[in-house]
């Protein structure tokens, strides 16, 4: 029997097993309207996670009584994983046997595209509609972070990642939040650096991209966008 034909069946089995239960869980969760003990117990858990080691943290912008679930990203959400699922058929049609390697590395190499096509067209969705704002970073942590898994390193690698508040206002009404920097990890300090230098100016100036149903919920954007966007 061949032993990397069983391992990636198993590995497909335990991420299949891993979405469905993502997806039952995000709907218990936002199916609740009175969240319940072991809720609060989960969110207690996650920011204590998402916060250690962090001197900056994470200001909540979603009910802080239930757990942190991902976005549905509606339709488009099946995109992603379609490409995972692809990607785990195909790489186990290329070891299970010498005559299928050709069409599943294909399959893998295609999935792998639709996977992460998917996630850039998720993300744009999530973000339809979202306004633009002028802020002010008043502070900023940069953290070199341990990752378990990477794209270069299967064992893991060390990515450099930013967290920042900004203070703003949106319809006459100011708000502290910390955006998203970043959907990624960067590989140095100084690509890290550089990134928030074009998108912070020296005094703190910077461009947020809001979420009008939430003014809490934001994203860093680059400086040269926000003239496009709003004029």
């Amino acid at each position: 029997m061949n032993t990397m034909f069983i391992f990636v069946v198993c590995f497909g089995v335990l991420v299949f097993g891993v979405i469905i239960a993502t997806s039952i869980f995000n709907a218990r969760v936002g199916g609740s309207s009175q969240p319940a003990p072991w809720m609060r117990r989960v969110r207690r858990f996650q920011n204590e996670r998402e916060n250690a080691g962090w001197r900056i943290r994470l200001i909540p912008y979603c009910d802080t009584s239930k757990p942190m679930t991902m976005d549905s990203g509606g339709i488009v959400s099946i995109l992603p994983m379609a490409g995972v699922l692809g990607f785990i058929g195909g790489l186990a049609m290329a070891t299970y046997d010498k005559k299928y390697e050709s069409s599943g590395l294909m399959i893998a190499v295609l999935s792998f595209v639709v996977l992460f096509g998917g996630a850039l067209l998720k993300a744009r969705v999530v973000r339809q509609g979202w306004d633009v704002a002028p802020g002010r970073c008043v502070d900023r942590e940069l953290q070199k972070v341990w990752m378990p898994v990477g794209a270069a390193n299967v064992g893991g690698h060390w990515g450099w990642f930013w967290r920042i508040i900004c203070e703003y206002e949106y319809l006459g009404i100011p708000y502290r939040v910390t955006p998203e920097v970043y959907w990624a990890d960067f590989n140095s300090e100084e690509a890290a650096l550089k990134f928030l230098e074009e998108r912070i100016s020296p005094n703190g100036e910077c461009t947020l991209r809001v979420d009008p149903k939430n003014p809490l919920r934001t994203e860093l954007m680059n400086q040269g966008i926000k003239d496009k966007l709003l004029y």
